[in-house]
């Protein structure tokens, strides 16, 4: 009988043990998700020098011109302006949105004559680089020829209603992060960005106001925009022998994500669930059919609400915010999963003159591990906000 009772105790310290190793298991998980997430490696850590030259020499980039930039005396220089009336039907998992508004350049009679030279209509000097679906968008002059201004300079107006390109937007602070829509005009005629000429194109003195007052977009709020010039150098030297960069001019505007709404709809649900999670260590040990059922509910609830917040977002590379709440979520509910199912078992197991001391110990551990999960959601949300 003697050795029949070591056994069983031997037999149940060996499940204890598992579990434990369980629960450590499950906790160093947790905490190592954010090292996990923030891990970044180099693009080309193997590459020589010279080969990483090469690859910086072919590779398209985008370089912003200083403010203070001082240009020679027969620089062609293209004053841009712009208005955006109305944004609308931002879609984040396209990563597009759609625009309406007005364009307008003025230039000096050195870039009427390289136009007339090179046979350039009014309508083919820009484009809008970012622009997308062109078979249901409209560029086009507001007039048919350019008005004529004091000094010999040109002015033409563009009205446009387009689909363009989101390649700003991030969302590793979703959905409490900002959104940059970017209207990105470029010069188009490539006679007019070779070797021999180039066209600069800068803000124009009387651009002001870049916003209407059909702006604003829906569950957003404008937080900043700016209309700056940049030179597009190209990866592709389109079949000739010279590398061409073209002059374009971007607006930017920033809209940041109302706060309260995105806490709300998608972190106020999360909370709720992770406070049931954490509150059920608190039901008695020896109601373990009750504890059982509480993080396996949760888990299913979790995996639902992440799946629908992802369905509107894009694949993405990296983790969200929201996601590595839902991560920390999972791991705790199933490392509670584990810690009932061990204190069910041993509570079973238990001999009845032993069962209120094992109903205590159950509870202890239950505490321990419920005032642990606390501090790691609490730590994986602050460090996941602040690396961000």
């Amino acid at each position: 009988m003697q050795t029949k009772r070591n056994f069983l105790r031997g037999k149940r310290a060996a499940k204890s043990r598992s579990a434990r190793g369980l629960l450590c298991g499950m906790l160093l998980f947790v905490l190592a998700l954010p090292a996990l997430s923030c891990s970044h490696e180099k693009l080309h850590p193997s590459l020589g020098e010279e080969a990483q030259q090469l690859l910086d020499r072919d590779r398209e980039s985008l370089i912003p011109l200083p403010e203070d930039k001082e240009f020679a005396e027969d620089a062609l220089i293209v004053y841009t302006g712009i208005l955006v009336d109305k944004v609308y039907e931002l879609s984040l998992v396209s990563r597009t949105f759609s625009a309406d508004g007005y364009v307008w350049l003025e230039w000096p009679p050195a870039v009427q004559d390289l136009m007339d030279e090179k046979d350039i209509a009014p309508s083919d000097l820009v484009r809008l680089a970012n622009r997308v679906e062109i078979w249901d968008s409209l560029f086009e002059p507001v007039t048919d020829k350019p008005r004529m201004l004091s000094g010999g300079r040109y002015y033409q107006r563009y009205r446009f209603s387009s689909r363009f390109y989101d390649d700003e937007i991030e969302f590793r602070r979703d959905p409490f992060g900002e959104v940059n829509l970017p209207v990105i005009i470029e010069v188009a005629a490539p006679s007019m960005s070779d070797k021999y000429a180039g066209a600069i194109l800068l803000p124009h003195h009387q651009a002001n106001g870049f916003m209407g007052r059909s702006g604003s977009l829906s569950g957003y709020r404008l937080s900043s925009s700016s209309f700056e010039p940049y030179l597009h150098r190209y990866s592709s030297r389109f079949g000739s022998w010279y590398h061409p960069t073209f002059s374009q001019m971007r607006l930017e505007m920033v809209y940041q994500a109302d706060y309260w709404s995105a806490f709300v709809t998608w972190v106020f649900p999360l909370l709720i669930i992770m406070a049931v999670v954490l509150l059920s260590p608190s039901v008695a040990g020896s109601l373990g059919d009750v504890r059982l059922a509480i993080p396996s509910t949760a888990l299913l609830t979790l995996i639902f609400l992440q799946q629908s917040y992802h369905d509107e977002l894009p694949p993405l590379p990296y983790l969200t915010f929201l996601d590595e709440l839902f991560a920390v979520g999972y791991a705790i509910a199933l490392g509670l999963f584990a810690l009932f199912t061990w204190g069910t078992n041993t509570y079973a197991n238990a001999e009845a003159k032993d069962k209120r001391t094992t109903a205590r110990r159950i509870d202890r551990v239950d505490l321990i591990f419920q005032s642990i999960s606390v501090l790691v959601f609490a730590g994986v949300a602050l460090g996941s906000w602040v690396r961000n």
